[in-house]
């Protein structure tokens, strides 16, 4: 089931993201995160949420604020985690169309998101959704001693551009 994301799952949130955190470049962060972190990111969301099964969380969606200047205030970045193992069941793709519902309904005309290199997986759900490539960064990240690239990726929530 899909929800809304509450502070009693920040401490399985956290545990799904500190995986990332620790093994993969996938995300720049390179310490771990605290439950009380992620209750601090799920009040600033502007959508949060959540794929339950059977009281475990196995996976999660966001759409937080692009960037604090006024004109981006109908776009937001999203990001998709889900714990490990969880991938290629689906639960991506269903989380990402209730994340755009959600988002679309605040308002949220334009989806960014910003996929560290390489990430094929990833890629390949984010053109799926309808996403497009709109650029990369070369060499803007650095971990685990290997320099990434990030690819940028946007989706819109309107019929027409305008």
């Amino acid at each position: 089931m899909i929800r809304t994301a509450k502070p009693d799952d920040c401490a399985q949130i956290a545990d799904i993201y500190n995986t990332y955190v620790l093994h993969s470049t996938v995300t720049f962060e390179v310490k771990p995160v605290t439950p009380e972190e992620i209750g601090k990111r799920l009040e600033k969301a502007h959508c949060f949420l959540v794929y339950e099964q059977e009281g475990e969380v196995l996976g999660y969606a966001y759409a937080a604020h692009y960037h604090a200047r006024a004109a981006y205030r109908y776009t937001a970045e999203g990001s998709i985690y889900l714990r490990d193992g969880a991938g290629g069941r689906g639960m991506g793709t269903l989380l990402y169309q209730a994340l755009f519902s959600a988002a679309k309904a605040l308002g949220i005309r334009e989806m960014i998101s910003v996929i560290a290199l390489p990430n094929q997986r990833s890629e390949a759900l984010h053109q799926k959704l309808g996403y497009r490539k709109v650029g990369v960064m070369e060499r803007c990240g650095v971990k685990f001693d290997q320099i990434i690239d990030t690819s940028i990726w946007q989706r819109s929530l309107i019929e027409e551009h305008g």
